[in-house]
């Protein structure tokens, strides 16, 4: 009774943010395809908060079980090649769903939805990963061995052998199951690193002379999140930890939104710039001057460099953009006798 009740409260919040009509609508671009494949994904987006005014036991699952909220939404439909992806707008403000990358150990063996934050610091190219695909009974008496009894979707966490490999049984008869690789259907993937913003505390010096160490964190990108990111830029996730194990245990998380991060700052000039341009304005270069001056100086002593320091003020004023993702200049500066890594860094 509890799952039916589900079954309502999701297909009503469908009704209401036009979750069926968007449905139609990616049924129609796939039958304007022409072309036949083993899995169809639909992806809806859902706002949690709107779902626990209308059902808290269905919101409380799209929050801590995502696995079974998404099988309640994909049983509102009978074909067992429709694969529903759950993409969440946001989560609630509360400790419990940040995940916070200075924290040990991070909790990644609940399989539910955390928001973390961080810099974008690598990333690899576009690779190809299996959505779905069509299995068949090796035994040609079987009855599974046509139609699309066996198909198998990439689930959040889960390998690429868990979708694909040669080792899945019948269930009816026991037999074997081989793959018809002309359905299988692939999608987009790309994995980036992030790491918390508060790494740049190391360059400004530790009073307490501590040790400390900023672990990186892996996030695997699918389908229409790849390409979203952009190094050196600071973003919020959405997403579920999981624990990859490869020749080494490391722990990632599978991207279900993600959304750029602008930090705030003071709209308006401080007192003490304004003050101390107040002092300055006898002269139109004294002010320039005091800030080349101490520009920097968490990195170089102040007074030194003020020519190169003062260039760099000024590339800043003239390159910065509000929307970050156009900016297209990176003012660096660096210290070195090895002219030759400065010409590759100038690269």
């Amino acid at each position: 009774m509890e799952t039916l009740q589900m079954k309502e409260a999701a297909l009503v919040y469908l009704d209401r943010s036009g979750g069926l009509q968007k449905f139609i609508d990616d049924c129609k671009s796939y039958n304007d395809s022409k072309q036949s494949y083993a899995v169809y994904r639909f992806s809806i987006l859902i706002n949690p908060c709107d779902v626990v005014e209308l059902d808290a036991e269905l919101g409380n699952h799209i929050l801590h079980h995502p696995l079974k909220a998404a099988r309640v939404f994909q049983s509102l439909q009978t074909e067992t090649q429709i694969n529903i992806v759950l993409k969440l707008t946001h989560l609630p403000a509360l400790p419990s769903y940040t995940l916070d990358l200075c924290e040990f150990p991070l909790n990644y063996a609940s399989q539910r939805f955390y928001m973390m934050q961080g810099i974008v610091i690598a990333m690899t190219t576009i690779t190809k990963y299996t959505q779905g695909a069509r299995f068949l009974c090796s035994d040609e008496v079987c009855p599974f061995s046509k139609g699309f009894q066996y198909v198998r979707v990439h689930v959040p966490g889960a390998t690429e052998s868990a979708t694909v490999r040669n080792d899945f049984l019948c269930s009816l008869c026991s037999s074997s199951l081989q793959e018809d690789r002309k359905f299988r259907v692939l999608g987009d993937k790309q994995i980036v690193e992030i790491i918390t913003t508060k790494m740049f505390h190391a360059f400004q010096g530790d009073s307490k002379n501590q040790p400390f160490r900023f672990q990186s964190l892996g996030i695997f990108l699918r389908d229409e999140l790849v390409n979203k990111m952009k190094i050196g830029n600071e973003y919020k996730i959405i997403g579920i930890p999981v624990c990859v194990k490869t020749s080494q245990t490391a722990l990632c998380v599978e991207a279900n939104n993600i959304t750029p991060h602008t930090a705030k700052v003071p709209s308006g000039i401080s007192d003490n710039f304004r003050r101390l341009l107040s002092l300055t304005l006898s002269s139109c270069w004294k002010f320039t001057a005091m800030l080349a001056n101490v520009f920097a100086s968490q990195i170089v002593a102040p007074g030194t460099y003020n020519l190169l320091k003062l260039c760099l003020l000024m590339s800043l004023v003239q390159t910065r953009d509000c929307n970050r993702e156009r900016e297209d200049w990176l003012d660096i500066l660096v210290i070195t006798s090895d002219t030759l890594l400065v010409d590759r860094v100038s690269l």
